[in-house]
């Protein structure tokens, strides 16, 4: 019992974290750079597979009801279904993707190749909803939506595996 509360405990946090923090935006175009992908990597990396998944249907849902916690303070299933719409429904794969490789592995180059793997599924599902929604060909909807953000994101999925680590080992219980 005592795991299952726990887990559900951080699931609820790390859906917390990233309602917190995904509104923090810089316009650059179309598409917001956003802390949002640090707390979906760090679902990823802190949480087992379905608990992540979780986490982040919870905050997905949370913004589909209306509360600002989408990029620039937005909210509401409008936000589901827009240009960015794309993005966000890959937010539960990616925290899986990563879910999967931490449960498996414990090096760190496993967990960023997982980190790479989701951003490509984002990218991926994001791009390909941008360009029904916007009419905008590949090549402009992947400069506008995905060059400007492999490195900025990839460091935020750095960033958040290298955290989870350290929290993991804190809050490990005493003798394991």
């Amino acid at each position: 019992m005592q795991t299952r509360t726990r887990s559900l405990t951080l699931a609820a946090l790390c859906a917390a974290l990233t309602c917190v923090i995904a509104p923090w935006s810089i316009v650059i175009g179309p598409v917001s750079l956003t802390l949002g992908v640090f707390g979906v990597f760090f679902a990823g990396a802190m949480l087992p597979p379905a608990m992540a998944v979780a986490s982040m249907a919870v905050y997905l849902c949370i913004g589909a009801v209306g509360l600002p916690v989408f990029s620039n303070m937005s909210g509401g299933a409008q936000m589901l279904v827009g240009m960015t719409g794309g993005y966000l429904w890959a937010y539960p794969f990616m925290a899986l993707l990563l879910a999967l490789a931490c449960r498996r592995w414990a090096g760190l180059a496993p967990r960023l190749a997982a980190v790479a793997l989701g951003q490509a599924v984002c990218y991926l599902l994001g791009t390909a909803w941008f360009m029904r929604v916007s009419g905008m060909g590949l090549g402009q909807s992947l400069a506008a939506c995905v060059l400007p953000f492999i490195l900025p994101d990839f460091l935020k999925g750095l960033a958040a595996v290298l955290l989870a680590r350290a929290l993991q080992q804190r809050l490990r219980p005493a003798g394991r």
